[in-house]
């Protein structure tokens, strides 16, 4: 039990641990799971708000709660980022 739950620590950090995705990208494994899920070209932005905008199209048209989270921490790093 003790393994299991070492092995689920260990996949929650990774899942959470930013990743170069481009010169200008970095996002979890998580987020990029997310965009992948729904077709959004994130290895071909350039910046946040790049990303943010195709989020924004999509959430638009329709109510995504996990889509929704990604867009915050995106916005909120891209905040952060300019500081």
């Amino acid at each position: 039990m003790e393994n299991d739950i070492e092995k689920s620590i260990t996949q929650i950090i990774q899942d959470q641990t930013l990743e170069k995705v481009n010169q200008h990208l970095y996002l979890t494994r998580y987020q990029q799971q997310v965009l992948e899920k729904y077709h959004i070209p994130y290895q071909e932005c350039q910046n946040y708000k790049e990303l943010f905008f195709f989020l924004s199209d999509i959430l638009d048209e329709e109510e995504l709660d996990e889509l929704e989270e990604v867009a915050r921490e995106i916005s909120e790093r891209d905040y952060y980022s300019q500081k």
